[in-house]
């Protein structure tokens, strides 16, 4: 048997979750909010019902639940009663969840057992993956396989790399690979020419990463210096630039993908049928994604069509829209490789050309492993480890709590200022927040970190400031920096950090 301790105000909640197991029983504490239980309370509440029943709370029950927004280490109740007591779930709409996999779970004094359950959830469906890759198939890019049986694949560009330092480069690669980039694109300059660097930039970025190494170009001399120096992949074989270069891609037998022009299912038919005339079958088509407005439905009836007359892999080239629409880039994304799904494509390309697409490649790669696991499982793409829910919350179960107390409405004052001032800002490239004390307008320290808390700390303990009000403002705008920081938002100290029309309907 189970006990779960609760407040009153959660006591219908936690009744409802529970109603279907018939080995836990439900105590309503003396208070009414659950979270404000501590070891010493629920030792109490413990006495109270073995002074009512007569025997001790361990003759009664296996162990004790308490909601797991519950502060402190409750180690002390076994210490004192002789009964484990562990931290459930923060909202009670999940206990249900944890009690169907109570043998799965290493429950915990000191932590919430969300974080085991997410945990289960998604070792189940990294399992899945593993399992999937043991598959075989023909069609690889250098180690990387390529299909059906496979999760979408994520080619991420880099746009213009001509025009970077070897550093840029260097540094675009290892953050491509690290954001979960399968596959990494060097994008070249449209009506430029490059040859002679092709060769300098493709060693660059293989020697960085292990990761299948492609260029974007339609120009036949970049495309032959990138063979040279065994690129992994080509993109993008074309009408104009086919005839130049079929001998160099049969002789190289590296995979390209072909894109058409014009009517696009002829303008398909007659380059897959010259290219296998030719013997190359390492072959991926682009029917292309058009942009919203341009054709973007039309263009997924094509491809359903390309999938249903041709064997070879399906490229979904998703930067065409994220770029051209001003919407977060996330939702956008996991929408765009549902979409994917659907037409059967098995790669997905996006660049991070803009600050409002920044992190697609990783929102791509979780949207694959999503929808991949989805698919195998024949389930909605919910549940099951992985999701891009970064604004909002999954579930809503807060309450509000009216202390029948006299009530202040706030207002703006005006404080007197400290003895010194700071100006805080971001420093992107080291992934910090950084806080300069200034003193009669000469900066004399800066304080760095990742997280306002240890900001603010060290702030405090340099003794630095000195008014309340200060140190009110000062926690306000470091947490706003640590907000932008990790969502890749823009952050103007005393400015909102959400400037937008939108917050204010």
């Amino acid at each position: 048997m189970i006990l779960i301790i609760t407040g009153k105000l959660a006591e219908n909640q936690v009744k409802e979750a529970v109603k279907n197991f018939n080995f836990v029983d439900v105590h309503v504490a003396n208070l009414d909010v659950a979270a404000f239980l501590t070891p010493k309370l629920v030792i109490r509440e413990i006495r109270e019902i073995e002074k009512r029943k007569g025997k001790k709370i361990f003759e009664l029950y296996d162990f004790i639940l308490v909601t797991g927004l519950t502060r402190g280490d409750f180690s002390l109740v076994e210490e004192e009663t002789g009964i484990k007591c562990y931290k459930s779930t923060r909202e009670a709409i999940d206990i249900p969840i944890l009690l169907k996999n109570l043998d799965k779970i290493n429950l915990s004094p000191k932590y919430e057992a969300d974080r085991e359950l997410y945990k289960l959830i998604l070792e189940e469906s990294e399992k899945l993956i593993e399992e999937s890759e043991k598959e075989k198939e023909k069609f690889k890019i250098k180690n990387l396989k390529i299909g059906d049986s496979f999760p979408i694949r994520v080619l991420g560009e880099i746009v213009h790399v001509p025009y970077l330092k070897r550093e840029e480069l260097e540094k675009k690669v290892i953050y491509y690979d690290l954001s979960g980039a399968d596959m990494i694109d060097l994008g070249m300059v449209s009506g430029e020419n490059f040859k002679d660097r092709v060769g300098e930039i493709v060693k660059i970025a293989k020697d960085v990463t292990d990761k299948p190494i492609s260029i974007d170009t339609l120009n036949p001399e970049e495309i032959r210096e990138a063979l040279k120096h065994e690129i992994d992949l080509v993109l993008s074989i074309s009408p104009d630039n086919i005839g130049e270069l079929i001998n160099e891609i049969k002789d190289y037998d590296v995979p390209i993908v072909i894109i058409p022009k014009g009517n696009k299912i002829e303008r398909l038919k007659n380059l897959v049928e010259l290219l296998e005339k030719n013997e190359v079958d390492k072959i991926i088509i682009d029917p292309i994604l058009e942009p919203i407005n341009h054709g973007f439905f039309e263009s997924l009836v094509i491809y359903k069509k390309v999938k249903s007359l041709f064997s070879y892999p399906l490229f979904f080239g998703a930067g065409n829209v994220t770029e051209l629409f001003d919407v977060d880039s996330h939702g956008v994304n996991a929408l765009l490789t549902a979409l994917a799904y659907e037409v059967g494509a098995n790669i997905i390309f996006t660049p991070e050309a803009s600050p409002k697409c920044k992190f697609s490649i990783k929102e791509l790669k979780i949207a694959s492993k999503l929808l991949f696991i989805s698919k195998k499982r024949k389930s909605f793409p919910k549940d099951i480890g992985y999701n891009l829910i970064l604004y909002k919350d999954k579930k809503f179960d807060e309450q509000f709590i009216n202390y029948n107390v006299e009530e202040v409405y706030a207002k703006e004052e005006n404080f007197k200022l400290d003895r010194g001032s700071f100006k805080i800002q971001i420093d992107r490239e080291r992934g910090e927040i950084v806080a300069t004390y200034f003193k009669k307008n000469k900066p004399i320290l800066s304080i760095r970190g990742k997280k306002a808390k240890e900001i603010c700390d060290t702030i405090l303990k340099l003794n630095l400031v000195k008014s309340f009000s200060h140190c009110m403002y000062l926690g306000r705008e470091l947490s706003k920096a640590e907000i932008a920081l990790k969502i890749g938002k823009k952050y103007n100290q005393d400015f909102p950090l959400f400037y937008n029309d939108f917050w204010n309907l």
